[in-house]
């Protein structure tokens, strides 16, 4: 692999020999010096004339884009306004259209928050009746709690299920909690071991928390307080925290007690005797004789992110159908996600300007091939770059929750991820069994370039095609590997491989090209083998499944995919499974599952906790090594 590598050597390579200045007579005008070239500029100027003016292009939008100036190009900063900028003046030197608010703007706003990020109580008083409470000791702000000084009478909600099991429900259909503040139990009715009565072990769907908190605030409630049930078995013990809590936001205020604050809140009941009552069925909703104050101001921890969108437009037959040719445009920052190496700064030459000043350049040749084209009929073309893709996919998932076309109507969409660094000539080209014509497209395209393609059928990973993918979308992700730079602060300009970079442009154009006029693709599911460039750690065995990076979810791991012939595949995990625990020990999320993943080998039997079409069912799975 080429790569420019020896630009930091070039230019320190003077320092290492002994100082030898000297002064002599200048030109009598300015105009007139003309020192002569160096052989290291001899050698890049060889370099880049072989390269030839893709990989000209190539670079100097990658050196912008992983300017320091632009400080890593984190989400809602300068740096990534800048960067964005650049990227519209571009997008408007192709002759693009904006793409949002129907061609008003070229930006598509949306806030997110980092998984491990918790609000900020600015503010706490609660108090019933003329009893006033200690935080952290009586009570706890959740993390899900909106701001609000409000004051109502509580009334005890039971466990605030909707609709569970055997037409059981904690609401009368004309419940009415405008006004009120509604205390919950946490899970689901119990049995007389403090067991759930709907599920083998742990809990059923209908002690989501999310939906509770739903399930009162659609009814009026302008507060909640939420209690664990006292002889809860498998559950939670004590206080929660702000980061422990995130179920969802709220806009009321939202604390927990304890169960002796409980007690003392709701003078003349017992909450042991309440739940027991729940239990049973035998309460819906009950007024009590307390009224509560919730005085709780919380900041929130959310970053106001934009994806960037140009349009160029299709037209005859054709121009209501559509490709997306994407990738993201945001990196790390400073360190602020995904990185060991946290308060240092990420520049993000190949993580993903590379993808980036791809993106911008297939924008300017497809303009170019538009405009001089004969063709009645050509598909109209999205060029996107996506904005917080390193802190979970945020930025394609905004997009297909508000997209500017009928997702039915895309032909295809094309994600380019880490692209400024080929080796041997050996692309990878994931997605390659989404649609039923990649079979026969994928060679032709292929054949006629310079490069080889590593193909993996799989339409799921860690980048922005995946969520295209699961809206029944053919994905084709480009990605030239991953490097010593990759989420470290040496991942410069000058480690990348710009002849490399302006071979995947050329073989990005092809397909595009294909895809504008060819017959519509046909979606196919395929989930074997999907892209992972993210695993950072070995593990003894391998699980094989293909978690979601986009799911809200209170705790578990969603499966998106199962490789075949993985332990997975062998147990019968399948989509839409949802992984609550492992053993007996709760799932919280993938980094907690690769913690088991890591202390387990070949051979285990680990009985896996799943949630499947509304039931909790136990799966028992035979751990294989990779």
């Amino acid at each position: 692999m080429i790569r420019i590598t020896l630009l930091p050597v070039l230019l320190i390579s003077p320092l290492l020999t002994e100082p030898s200045g000297t002064v002599m007579d200048g030109p009598r005008s300015i105009r007139s010096f003309r020192p002569i070239s160096t052989e290291q500029d001899d050698a890049l100027e060889t370099y880049f004339t072989d390269a030839g003016p893709l990989a000209i292009e190539f670079y100097e939008h990658l050196t912008l884009l992983s300017n320091p100036w632009l400080a890593g190009r984190q989400p809602g900063t300068d740096g990534s306004h800048i960067a964005g900028d650049y990227v519209v003046w571009n997008f408007q030197q192709s002759g693009l259209d904006p793409a949002f608010e129907n061609g008003d703007t070229w930006f598509q706003p949306f806030d997110f928050e980092l998984s491990r990020s918790t609000p900020t109580v600015v503010n706490e008083f609660v108090s019933v009746d003329d009893m006033a409470f200690t935080p952290e000791r009586d009570y706890v702000v959740l993390g899900n709690s909106g701001s609000g000084n409000v004051t109502g009478k509580i009334t005890f909600v039971g466990y605030a299920i909707e609709s569970g099991e055997e037409g059981y429900s904690s609401f009368n259909t004309d419940t009415d909690l405008t006004g009120q503040i509604a205390m919950m139990l946490r899970y689901e009715p119990l049995d007389e071991k403090g067991a759930s009565q709907w599920a083998g072990r742990r809990f059923s769907p209908h002690a989501s928390m999310r939906d509770k908190m739903q399930s009162v605030t659609d009814r009026g409630a302008i507060g909640v307080i939420l209690v664990n049930p006292p002889n809860c078995r498998d559950g939670r013990r004590g206080l929660e925290s702000v980061l422990s809590s995130r179920f969802g936001s709220t806009n009321v205020p939202v604390v927990q007690f304890t169960e002796k604050t409980a007690n003392l809140a709701i003078l003349g009941y017992d909450i042991a005797k309440l739940q027991r009552d729940a239990d049973a069925g035998t309460v819906t909703t009950k007024s009590l004789n307390s009224k509560a104050t919730l005085n709780i101001e919380v900041e929130s921890s959310a970053i106001h992110a934009q994806n960037i969108g140009g349009v160029l437009q299709g037209r005859g037959d054709l121009a209501d159908e559509w490709i997306v040719v994407g990738g993201h445009y945001d990196h790390l920052g400073f360190g602020y996600v995904g990185t060991q190496h946290s308060g240092e700064l990420h520049l993000g030459a190949d993580d993903n300007a590379s993808g980036t000043a791809v993106v911008m350049m297939m924008a300017r040749l497809l303009s170019e091939q538009y405009a001089s084209s004969e063709d009645d009929s050509l598909r109209s073309i999205l060029f996107i770059l996506f904005d917080a893709e390193e802190a979970g996919l945020h930025g394609s998932a905004a997009f297909i929750e508000h997209p500017i076309m009928d997702l039915d109507s895309v032909n295809a969409m094309i994600n380019l991820d880490m692209v400024g660094n080929l080796s041997e000539n050996n692309i990878s080209l994931s997605g390659s069994g989404t649609a039923e014509e990649f079979g026969v497209l994928i060679p032709s395209v292929v054949e006629a370039s310079s490069l080889t393609a590593s193909l993996t059928p799989g339409g799921t990973g860690p980048s922005d095609h995946t969520n295209f993918y699961q809206k029944d979308i053919p994905v084709l992700f480009f990605f030239t590997g991953i490097t010593d730079e990759y989420h470290t602060p040496k991942d410069f300009a000058h480690t990348t491989n710009p002849a490399g970079a302006a071979k995947i442009v050329e073989l990005a154009h092809a397909f595009a090209s294909r895809m504008v006029d060819d017959p519509k693709l046909t979606f196919a599911t395929n989930t074997s083998g999907g892209s992972n460039r993210s695993a950072r750690r070995s593990s003894p065995v391998r699980l094989g499944i293909h978690p979601s990076y986009t799911a809200d979810l209170e705790t578990g791991v969603l499966i998106t995919g199962v490789s075949e012939g993985t332990s997975a595949e062998d147990a019968g995990l399948g989509q839409g499974d949802v992984l609550l625990a492992w053993n007996d020990e709760e799932l919280t999320g993938g980094r907690k599952l690769m913690d088991m993943l890591q202390a387990s080998k070949p051979g285990d039997v680990v009985e896996l906790t799943v949630q499947r079409n509304g039931k909790n069912i136990i799966v028992p799975v035979t751990l294989k090594a990779p």
